[in-house]
């Protein structure tokens, strides 16, 4: 009997193993022959799911924006208002080794995304999805919460850029930024946005 092959979740393992060597290797050591070596298979099996390089990246860009999608707590999991964007940027955060990894990643797509139209398309819906809700949650906050005069696109700016900073810092392995400061200089900046 011949075996029944998963081809989404296969996909989805490659993908994974695509980003890893993306975070320990960089895009341009990046071929389908080190992701078939590292993954255990041929070259072409990776093929079979990814047509060039190009295929090959645009899915371990993906990969890890689902992965940090997926980890988000969504618009109904909490309070709302800036406890919810708190714990939205705080999901974020490179916390931990794999969400080091995470922001190596998407820091290289980063890079790439001024060459590469279809990299700075994903980038960008990405972050749009993002700032739509986070700007929704500043805006549930200016009812009660946030502090008059403030603007829901200024704040979100901010709170982004910290974010990111602490995103860019950790992948370039600086080791100032323990989960401890990362989280309270997050809060902080959110207490700052508060009457």
């Amino acid at each position: 009997m011949p075996k029944i092959v998963d081809h989404e979740e296969q996909r989805l393992l490659l993908s994974a193993t695509v980003s890893q060597v993306v975070a320990e290797s960089g895009l341009e050591h990046t071929t389908l022959r080190t992701v078939a070596a590292r993954h255990g298979c041929t070259k072409g099996m990776v093929q079979h799911y990814f047509s060039d390089k190009d295929e090959l990246l645009l899915a371990a860009l993906n990969y890890i924006e689902d992965q940090c999608d997926a980890r988000l707590p969504g618009e109904d999991d909490g309070p709302g208002g800036l406890t919810s964007l708190q714990a939205r940027l705080q999901a974020q955060l490179p916390l931990t080794d794999a969400l080091v990894d995470e922001w190596r990643v998407r820091l290289a797509f980063v890079t790439l995304a001024g060459q590469s139209d279809a990299v700075a398309e994903v980038l960008a819906e990405r972050q749009a999805a993002r700032q739509a809700l986070g700007l929704k949650f500043l805006r549930q906050a200016q009812k009660q919460e946030l502090k008059k005069g403030v603007s829901p696109l200024s704040a979100w700016r901010s709170l982004q850029c910290l974010v990111s900073g602490l995103g860019v810092s950790a992948a370039a392995g600086d080791g100032q930024w323990s989960p401890a400061v990362q989280k309270a200089l997050l809060k902080s900046a959110v207490n700052d946005l508060r009457r």
